[in-house]
């Protein structure tokens, strides 16, 4: 056996320790490269040791082998998801893509409903179309082959269709075209027939590229936000907005929500699980020729008739960027972004997350918790929902603890808050996903009925690489099960005064419910107009708090009054200006 000598040029961080065993004199590093593994002696083997150091040559290589295997090191999925589930293609070997957000809704008798995009593995501006399929069994088995939604010579496949589903389960489709360069919303019903086709909601202003989103509030007014152009282009996009009071047959005159300051602002999105009329939408915003990036955020208080000026929310050194809002059903604020701090933008990156209950004037905590786990690079925050029945917010990431040869090998971590937002379970955060080395990309998230919480999410060989698949997983509500604490139900019907009062520019309103109810709460002043809807939907059995904060109400009396089956009450508020 020759002699084989080490290769003094590689890098240390391939270096592995010793494999041979203490008491023998025969020293030797393994060495990992990016091409292979191989054992390699230090010391010069000779002939008559051959089959000797042909074993532990072989048992090096086993080792390298354990060592590769404990990196891919398979961390399990959290025992409360159920199985993983393929999504049907229409076309064999296609690319198939989930893209953002919302690209699936679930109806009030549990369908899921998903939109997928099939395009060329090869090159993918070439899309084949878009697609729905659905599930009637929790996500076991579904409708194969998908339906095709319209035709490629219309739809952008950079902008996916996103969904959103309404009381009455009609499903909104919203949908880029080519030509003419506008954005389009189409209803649906949910075996997928049209029931109103191409309802133009914005035509470009400047460019042809959009990224799209939209989402719905507790009184089914539907909510566009989009940036145009293409920041990878180095287009200045900015943020726009409609909306729809007549459940989408007409849309309002887009407004530019963005500064219009040569900046870069780009990926509004945010959930609204209100019925009141307290909105926010954030985006990031550029700040130097380098694209670091900031969180911008504008507030509406009348339903999204009008907007405040773009806020600076969160600002500094780091790379903050592509924020995720939810509002929930008492009007808090829960803002979600990822950060890249500045001499630690890879392995640092990390999720970020605070709520406010003052149209953003504060944050609790002030500078925003760290959600996911340290020293865990994790990104690309999605899939951020609230149960407005159980009152459960979840989120969902990244989590690139598995990189290995520079691949990304990310699997999906999923947290929930039951007292809206000020704790966080489980700890650490729970996997959704163990790809192994395989990687997930795009998710998103949607709420059954009975509380169960579903994902659909892209999985790829290699990140950026081959072909993907779409894939479809379902968690049970934690509101079941052992999880759940028992819950203090109040014995009768309340309305607490609020606090404080006088209040100046926010005060805490609370009610008490000892059954399930639909509730509305609205604020009138003293001579009996209507000025403000701060709840209007079905509320569970318990204890509930929201914040009023009237940003466009003069100083003076006024009065909230309850109403939840039988019973109504008022109490009188002193708003200070």
């Amino acid at each position: 056996m020759a002699g084989i000598t080490t290769a003094k040029a590689w890098p240390r961080e391939f270096i592995f320790t010793s494999c041979a065993p203490a008491n023998t004199s025969c020293a030797k590093e393994c060495f990992f490269s990016s091409d292979m593994m191989r054992c390699l002696r230090v010391e010069h083997v000779n002939e008559t040791q051959g089959v000797k150091h042909m074993r532990r040559y072989i048992a090096c290589i086993l080792a390298l082998l354990l060592m590769a295997r404990v990196n891919f090191a398979q961390h399990g999925v959290d025992p409360h998801w159920g199985p993983e589930t393929l999504l049907p293609r229409a076309i064999a070997g296609s690319n198939q893509r989930g893209q953002l957000f919302n690209n699936m809704v679930i109806t009030s008798t549990g369908r899921v409903i998903i939109a997928t995009t099939e395009s060329n593995p090869a090159n993918a501006n070439q899309v084949f179309g878009h697609y729905f399929t659905y599930s009637d069994d929790g996500g076991n088995t579904w409708l194969n082959p998908p339906k095709k939604f319209t035709s490629t010579s219309l739809v952008v496949g950079g902008s996916s269709p996103k969904l959103m589903i309404d009381d009455e389960d009609i499903v909104y489709v919203l949908w880029t075209a080519k030509s003419p360069a506008a954005i389009f919303c189409s209803r649906l019903d949910a075996d997928l027939n049209v029931l109103t086709d191409s309802v133009r909601v914005a035509t470009k202003v400047k460019y042809d590229n959009f990224s799209t989103h939209m989402t719905i509030d507790r009184r089914n007014r539907l909510h566009a936000m989009w940036h145009e152009g293409n920041i990878d282009l180095g287009h200045i996009s900015e943020v726009y907005y409609s909306r729809s009071t007549d459940r989408g047959l007409s849309w309002s005159r887009p407004i530019m929500l963005s500064s219009d300051d040569g900046r870069k602002s780009a990926f509004p999105h945010a959930e609204f699980e209100t019925a009141g009329d307290t909105l926010a939408i954030p985006w990031r915003d550029s700040v130097s020729v380098t694209e670091k990036w900031n969180v911008i955020m504008v507030t509406s208080t009348d339903g999204g008739a009008n907007w405040s000026a773009p806020q600076p929310i969160v600002t500094g050194t780091h790379i903050d960027s592509d924020p995720d809002l939810v509002i929930d059903s008492f009007n808090r604020i829960h803002l979600f972004y990822h950060q890249y701090p500045t001499g630690n933008a890879h392995a640092g990156a990390n999720i970020r997350y605070a709520y406010s209950d003052d149209l953003g004037a504060t944050w609790n905590p002030s500078g925003f918790r760290q959600l996911s786990e340290i020293g865990i690079r994790s990104h690309l925050l999605e899939g951020s929902r609230y149960d407005p029945v159980r009152h459960v917010l979840w989120t969902t990431w990244k989590d690139e603890r598995d990189f290995f040869r520079g691949q990304a090998r990310a699997d999906m971590k999923v947290a929930y808050s039951r007292d809206r937002g000020v704790t966080w379970l489980p700890n650490p955060p729970e996997f959704a996903t163990d790809w192994d080395s395989l990687t997930i990309g795009f998710k998103a998230a949607a709420i059954f009925p009975n509380g169960d919480f579903a994902v659909n999410y892209e999985v790829s060989a290699e990140s950026g690489g081959a072909a993907r698949s779409v894939y479809f997983r379902k968690r049970q509500s934690v509101t079941t099960g052992v999880e759940q604490p028992a819950l203090e139900i109040p014995q009768g019907y309340s309305l607490a005064q609020n606090y404080p009062n006088p209040f100046n520019p926010s005060t805490v309103i609370s009610f008490h419910l000892p059954v399930s109810s639909h509730v509305t709460l609205k604020v009138f002043d003293v001579i009996g107009r209507e000025v403000a809807i701060l709840v209007d939907g079905e509320m569970a059995a318990g204890n509930h708090a929201l914040t009023f904060a009237p940003r466009d109400l003069a100083g003076g009396i006024y009065f909230y009054k309850i109403t939840a089956g039988q019973f109504s009450q008022t109490r009188k508020a002193v708003l200070i200006k």
